[in-house]
């Protein structure tokens, strides 16, 4: 069996997210593709985002219809930080055998040498690295030995910043999020400008 784990906040999910995911399908062949929004992130601690109740009813509404497609939500029943390691620690127990694909972008590779149990991460799980833009993959100083594949994906620019950005100045953001998504952040009233 082969996992695709695609981890972060998913503040909001938006299409580059699903395109991203879709592409990983084709490429990979993964038997399932995990999407695993994250708990409390130890390296970010004082970020504040959309409760963990909504952030998963957007993915839902986002990945519908995909089979393939599935949504973990491990890291947000977590207590305490969210760990990578532990995370693949708990899918290589649960999946003697599986072959496990970590994707990631660039700029959370290049950080990689700082993250807890790093030897963890890199022993379990292939990390399959998406670089920006045309740019290559270079491999960041500190990083322990470990199976790496590019992914060159073509060049969405959609960011969820950039979304919660067109909610709190009234933009229509059907077109970056879809409609199912964006009905949801308006229904409940999600990165609205606080007066």
């Amino acid at each position: 069996m082969k996992l695709a784990i695609f981890g972060g906040s998913f503040d909001p999910p938006h299409l580059g997210h699903l395109a991203f995911a879709r592409f990983a399908l084709e490429a990979l062949a993964p038997d399932r593709l995990l999407w695993l929004p994250a708990g409390r992130q130890w390296q970010k601690p004082d970020q504040v985002m959309a409760a963990a109740e909504h952030r998963v009813g957007m993915i839902l509404r986002l990945i519908a219809g995909e089979p393939r497609f599935e949504l973990d939500e491990r890291e947000l029943q977590r207590r305490g930080p969210s760990f990578t390691a532990d995370t693949l620690r708990e899918y290589a127990g649960q999946h003697p055998g599986a072959e496990l694909m970590f994707l990631i972008g660039q700029d959370q590779y290049t950080r990689l040498p700082t993250w807890y149990q790093i030897e963890t991460v890199t022993s379990l799980a292939t990390l399959v690295v998406v670089p920006r833009g045309a740019e290559t993959v270079a491999t960041p100083p500190g990083l322990p030995a470990h199976r790496m594949q590019a992914l060159a994906l073509p060049d969405i620019p959609l960011s969820s910043t950039a979304v919660r950005d067109a909610v709190a100045r009234g933009e229509d953001i059907s077109p970056m999020v879809g409609a199912e998504v964006a009905s949801y952040i308006a229904s409940h009233r999600l990165y609205e400008k606080k007066h």
